[in-house]
């Protein structure tokens, strides 16, 4: 399939917003083996569920002075429509501004930072404050999530926000291909259009349909509450149960109904202009958390594109230098989950560097990786991992996404995120990504760098 895109002037390239992201950086890693006993040990995590459905958990960190809410509603993409995909990311915006503050609240308190963001998961609304703070924060947190009006200068405002996002996005070739590659791999699958909706949807959703979208979908039942910080848990549990156990509950949720696999054709093209380096991204469904292969897929992604000594970034780059940029990670989402390779480069090395990813994929598949390139991937793992632990944000956040993901298996994973990926073998990542890549959907974003003012060129289809 043929397309050509415009395409402005480009300063720096951004990925998505994915909901699990282990690797935080390129790790400086010592050698060994990763055994158990030399794996730190997290905290306890208590978890309440109230009588109307809403799961609290708390995790103690002593090491920060700062305590972190997380609030994820489980309200999927698929729960949308084509024609009102986007309206989760309008009433993520909302929630993120309120404007004008509630007064039941009180005034703001200085030290409180708000956030909200969605995924194909559901709705996260994040909150930091001093610890003298927390009940404002719960109480902010409860106004926005199942009490707010929403006026229609706050949905006006959000949805030309939102708007020039996904105009912005229409223009980077990495969330074009994302996007892409999620519909390749979920045709007609629920919840597989872009998290930020479309254009057409932006002009199709109207104030009434946002409120009644809130107000059926974002319900005590379907949240979960993670908080991380230097707290007392026992005075936590009484508040949490007094500010959200009188809450209603809605409709319980389903489940996804997932299409077959699709029968992959040849790589998607796609011709941008404005740009100066191309692009390869490969994909294929992949593992939930929660799911028997995620440790291993999790593997994967560490052993072809994580730091320095990984397959893509010693094949492309160290060695034949046809790659800018390598990368590979897993987006184990519920409703659309799928894990990718990337790489950028000149236009003129696209299919060498193609070839190149194929031929290593092809490798792993066939071949278990050697016990060094094995250890050095799950070490880089499980290193990123107990980084996060030491930022409240970051634990509040990933409790709360593992836990939504699969309230039992979601939650062990969580807990045993080290051990698990330690018992990784070779054989278990070959034949993840035997699986996950056996025919993946591939997406080429050919850059041009004559300006949006030059006449649109397609590309031969034969090329």
């Amino acid at each position: 399939m043929i397309k050509c895109l415009f395409q402005v002037s480009i300063v720096q390239l951004k990925l998505p917003l994915v909901v699990v992201s282990l690797v935080v950086g390129v790790l400086l890693l010592a050698p060994g083996d990763c055994r158990p006993q030399q794996l730190s040990r997290s905290p306890a995590i208590e978890e309440v569920v109230l009588d109307n459905g809403c799961r609290v958990l708390f995790q103690l960190n002593n090491s920060a002075p700062t305590v972190a809410i997380s609030a994820l509603v489980k309200v999927r993409a698929s729960q949308e429509t084509r024609l009102t995909a986007g309206i989760r990311q309008l009433l993520a915006l909302i929630a993120a501004a309120p404007d004008p503050w509630p007064e039941q609240i009180g005034a703001c308190p200085p030290s409180l930072r708000l956030a909200a963001s969605a995924n194909r998961d559901g709705v996260a609304l994040r909150v930091e404050c001093l610890p003298q703070d927390l009940n404002g924060a719960l109480l902010l947190m409860r106004h926005q999530l199942f009490e707010a009006q929403i006026s229609r200068e706050n949905f006006e405002r959000a949805r030309h926000q939102l708007s020039r996002t996904i105009q912005t996005n229409r223009q980077l070739p990495l969330p074009v291909a994302f996007d892409t590659v999620v519909k390749e791999l979920y045709p007609q699958q629920a919840g597989s259009w872009p998290v930020t909706g479309s254009l057409a949807s932006m002009s199709a959703i109207s104030l009434e349909q946002a409120r009644q979208f809130y107000g059926d979908h974002f319900r005590p039942n379907v949240t979960v509450i993670s908080i991380s910080g230097n707290v007392t848990v026992a005075a936590l549990k009484a508040e949490t149960e007094k500010l959200f156990g009188e809450l209603l509950p809605g409709p319980e949720y389903r489940g996804e109904r997932f299409t077959p696999h699709p029968k992959i054709g040849e790589p998607y093209r796609l011709m941008m202009r404005g740009l100066d380096k191309s692009a390869v991204v490969m994909a294929g469904r992949a593992p939930a958390i929660g799911d028997q292969q995620y440790p291993a897929a999790v593997v994967l992604g560490a052993l072809l594109g994580s730091g320095m000594g990984s397959r893509l970034f010693q094949s492309l780059r160290a060695e034949r230098s046809l790659a800018y940029t390598t990368g590979a990670a897993l987006t184990p989402s519920v409703v659309c989950s799928y894990s990718h390779v990337l790489a950028t480069c000149s236009r003129s090395n696209i299919e060498a560097m193609r070839t190149e990813i194929i031929r290593q994929l092809a490798d792993i598949s066939n071949n278990s990786p050697t016990q060094p390139e094995l250890e050095r991937a799950k070490r880089f793992a499980i290193n990123s991992f107990l980084l996060s632990q030491q930022r409240n944000r970051d634990v509040a956040h990933y409790l709360g996404v593992f836990s939504s993901s699969d309230p039992a298996k979601g939650l062990h994973t969580y807990r045993h995120f080290s051990q698990l990926i330690t018992e990784v073998t070779g054989e278990q990542v070959r034949n993840c990504c035997a699986q996950i890549f056996r025919k993946p959907a591939t997406v080429i974003i050919e850059a041009v760098s004559e300006p949006q003012s030059v006449a649109n060129v397609p590309i031969d289809s034969g090329s």
